[in-house]
């Protein structure tokens, strides 16, 4: 059905980024490495590392680098009867899904790996060889196209997140649902069915939710005028943002900014306590470190100081930052409590000896937020009740452990961090070990012989080097685990903010772990 007449290896753009006609054949383009944006007959494709898209001969394309990250593509010319449609995408989800014209999809890292063998054996002219890699090929093809055919959605959880994170980095400029669907490879009425089939909203819908959360936090700011909050959030034109808002919040930006007093100004002097300040819709005047600004808009305004809690205080920063109360915890020494003292009244919040909740409600009750703490609260039960039901009918009473792999160990969630989202307001099953340790785990050396799980959620440190990384994929202990032989382990990048202790994180969290245990992106 299906011929393979060559795989090429490319690290640099053909035709430099200029537009050109594919006349070689129909093509299969898998990205190994680094972000490109594929232009098809006007219409755009955006493609990640482990991204792949089928493109028919004949058509005008520009393919162009949207990071600066290293390029690494694959092309495979293909010849064989297969049959396009492009006028409905209804329809088009009825075909062979490896082979739809244009539509982006998504491969596990062993079907990427099998690509990249089949490249080298290629290179070695060998006629009786190539005839091997057909057969490989045509297996490959059926095995691939058999699990996306099973999904049916082109892997519509990692759609839907890659969609509502580009909102929440971009609301301050314009979005149109003709962007939002050319990122995906959809039209734009059926990238709207889609995405509130997913969401239960539509994007302009969403859209304007997070426009209008970013608003209500600004007008409340001191000296915000109404024009100003309109265009930090959007709205080039006040009347139009007030007609918004008005339907959205219920209340006019006016009625709003007098029915709620100025904010309180806090400064946190402890990481986890910024999550906590966030979720009660408190940006905090001054924090410790930067690390929640890559996941979040909300700090725009926050002064961030030049020392960590446990070191000399950075008076400067907090007298400039002008707060009404200092947070910290047990990691602030007596004698450093008493010069933030001299600043403003300070707090002392238990870290250790209380679980997030405990530290959420405290803190809510020390800047006068007890209402929008207990609404929160309630809001994130009855999400996670949902999320719990859905997954049990998805996976079961099967267990899950996340993993993050570091140069000389490995750290094993506990009941607190991701651990407690997992298996306290997920309720998913824990790995025996975990129900013993009742708390996190460190295994030095990598040595766990006694840990199992049926889902593994893996991370690896930015210290660990890619020999350690090889080292540990490539392990008898490792291969052994169930989950790898299954195709149950879900890789991600290390985020500082998705594995901390705090109810912003857990409600990040709560959104990510459902959509990557529904996603096909695993290894």
């Amino acid at each position: 059905m299906y011929n393979l007449i060559s795989i090429e290896h490319h690290t640099r753009l053909p035709s430099h980024g200029n537009p050109f006609t594919h006349t070689e054949g129909q093509l299969l383009l898998l990205l190994e490495e680094g972000e490109i944006c594929l232009t098809v007959n006007r219409q755009h494709r955006y493609l990640k590392s482990g991204h792949f898209i089928f493109l028919q001969d004949g058509k005008q394309l520009q393919i162009r680098q949207t990071s600066a990250d290293p390029l690494r593509i694959i092309a495979l010319e293909i010849e064989g009867q297969i049959s396009h449609r492009e006028d409905s995408e209804e329809a088009a989800l009825n075909l062979p899904p490896l082979f739809e014209h244009n539509r982006v999809g998504i491969l596990q890292s062993h079907e990427r790996e099998l690509i990249k063998q089949l490249h080298i054996l290629w290179q070695k002219h060998n006629q009786w060889e190539r005839i091997r890699i057909q057969g490989q090929f045509l297996q490959w093809v059926a095995d691939v196209g058999e699990r996306l055919e099973a999904t049916s959605d082109y892997d519509s959880a990692s759609l839907v997140l890659d969609a509502l994170r580009y909102m929440e980095q971009n609301y301050q400029t314009p979005i149109t649902r003709q962007q939002l669907a050319e990122r995906a490879g959809f039209s734009e009425g059926y990238y709207s069915r889609f995405f509130k089939k997913n969401v239960g909203k539509s994007p302009q819908e969403y859209l304007t939710d997070i426009r209008m959360h970013h608003a209500k936090r600004l007008l409340t700011r001191q000296q915000s005028s109404i024009q100003d909050v309109a265009a930090q959030v959007g709205y080039n034109n006040p009347l139009y943002f007030s007609r918004i808002f008005k339907k959205t919040v219920g209340l006019s930006p006016t009625v709003y900014i007098h029915s709620n007093p100025r904010q309180i100004r806090v400064a946190a002097m402890n990481n986890q306590y910024t999550g906590h300040l966030l979720a009660l819709g408190l940006e905090p005047c001054a924090a410790t470190g930067p690390s929640f600004k890559a996941e979040t808009s909300l700090l725009d305004h926050t002064l961030f100081m030049n020392a960590y809690e446990g070191e000399a205080p950075d008076s400067t920063t907090l007298l400039r930052a002008e707060p009404d109360l200092i947070l910290t915890s047990e990691y602030t020494d007596d004698a450093h409590v008493q010069q933030l003292l001299q600043i403003a009244p300070t707090r002392t919040i238990a870290f250790q000896t209380q679980d997030w909740r405990s530290q959420f409600l405290e803190i809510a009750e020390a800047t006068g937020r007890n209402q929008q703490a207990y609404r929160w609260l309630d809001e994130y039960d009855e999400k996670s009740h949902q999320a719990a039901t859905h997954l049990r009918q998805q996976i079961g009473s099967a267990s899950i452990v996340s993993l993050l792999v570091r140069s000389q160990d490995c750290f094993v969630a506990g009941y607190r961090h991701m651990g407690a989202v997992l298996y306290q307001d997920l309720q998913l099953c824990t790995p025996s070990l975990i129900h013993e340790q009742q708390s996190h785990y460190i295994a030095e050396d990598w040595k766990m012989d006694d840990l199992d799980a049926d889902y593994i959620m893996l991370v690896f440190h930015p210290s660990v080097s890619e020999a350690e990384r090889q080292r540990w994929l490539n392990s008898p202990w490792w291969k052994g685990r169930e989950a790898v032989k299954r195709g149950r382990v879900y890789l991600d990048q290390m985020n500082y903010v998705l594995g901390s202790y705090n109810a912003f994180s857990h409600d990040l969290l709560l959104r990510e772990i459902p959509a990557r245990l529904r996603s096909q992106s695993c290894m």
